[in-house]
């Protein structure tokens, strides 16, 4: 009996020393469930004209899965659906994504967080034009509420004028 409380007790001193549990898993501020701040939305899809959407309802909930650097978000915003996948062997680790939305908008790529856990990702889509590509940064405005701009640039590195933003905030905090 002593005998098996000692290994118990090793166990546990282990567990309490481990990094990760003393550490937040690097995505987790991301945790939980966000809605588009004003239900505003702006994109350009021609280079240059500007549209303001408004989305209502737009719902994104970001959920750890079974691993501590995973993370899945399933967005909902009326007819337009998909999820994101992002994915990290730590916090000075790459982050990998893979995200579908709709019928045939498959995005691949990979980022980094920084410091300030602001993630910043370089992803290319199944539905744009090849060897174009979009930088995405999600930057924190505080605990509850960040930003998101996606730029297109094109085959040549340079930006093609098209983008996407928006701003969400967590549910209950607006």
């Amino acid at each position: 009996m002593l005998r098996s409380l000692s290994f118990v007790a090793v166990l546990s001193s282990l567990a309490l020393l481990s990094p990760a549990s003393a550490e937040e898993p690097p995505l987790a501020a991301f945790h939980g469930t966000w809605l588009l701040e004003n239900d505003r939305f702006e994109q350009v899809w021609d280079g240059k004209t500007v549209e303001v959407l408004t989305i209502p309802n737009h719902v994104t909930e970001c959920e750890p899965l079974n691993t501590v650097g995973s993370v899945l978000c399933q967005v909902s915003a009326g007819d337009f659906t998909g999820h994101i996948l992002w994915t990290t062997n730590g916090p000075d680790e790459s982050v990998r994504h893979q995200s579908h939305f709709g019928t045939s908008r498959l995005g691949v790529g990979q980022g980094e967080l920084d410091d300030d856990g602001n993630l910043r990702l370089t992803i290319q889509f199944s539905d744009e034009p090849e060897g174009t590509y979009r930088f995405y940064e999600y930057v924190w405005n505080g605990h509850n509420r960040y930003t998101m701009l996606s730029t297109q640039y094109g085959q040549d590195g340079e930006p093609t004028g098209n983008y996407y933003k928006g701003s969400w905030v967590r549910a209950g905090m607006q």
